[in-house]
């Protein structure tokens, strides 16, 4: 598969839904890596989506999860790489489908009736599997994803906070 560098902002533009243009002369699909940066609460040499770009439009397909990709090539500079390394996320931790995944575990949770642990909460195994499953998916994604973004006072990692406590 080809990849590009982009910059962090870009990706995470992406990654939302934004528009980001590329080269009109740009088509195929490619993995989008956030170049290699020092920019604080950006994330930095790591591949985070696969995207289709035609007619100067990059259009998110799927996010990957995150790894780290590290190639000092100009921004927009087709490479290739192995694509059986990559982990395709189910869903996009940064869009509306992540919102409808928290919105079901917390309406479950306002209905929940049954025991709690010590901390008040609701133990594991009384969670559904279609509730739990997803969210111990995005608790892994946002887990992996936090060890790329430049953080060098923990102020971005403290606002991650899992699902489920192990």
């Amino acid at each position: 598969m080809q990849a590009i560098n982009i910059t962090p902002t870009e990706l995470l533009n992406v990654l939302a839904g934004q528009e980001v243009t590329a080269d009109e002369k740009m088509t195929g699909q490619f993995l989008l890596v956030a170049k290699e940066n020092q920019d604080r609460h950006l994330p930095s040499a790591m591949a985070g989506a696969v995207a289709d770009i035609a007619l100067g439009q990059v259009q998110l397909q799927t996010l990957v999860h995150p790894m780290k990709i590290a190639v000092d090539l100009p921004d927009w500079t087709p490479y290739q790489i192995e694509e059986s390394f990559l982990t395709k996320e189910p869903h996009n931790w940064f869009g509306p489908e992540a919102i409808v995944i928290e919105k079901r575990f917390d309406d479950f949770t306002k209905e929940y009736e049954g025991s709690r642990d010590d901390r008040g909460g609701i133990p594991r195994t009384a969670i559904p599997k279609n509730i739990a499953e997803p969210l111990l998916i995005e608790d892994a994604y946002w887990a992996a994803y936090k060890t790329f973004v430049n953080d060098p006072d923990g102020t971005f990692a403290k606002q991650i906070v899992p699902f489920f406590q192990e």
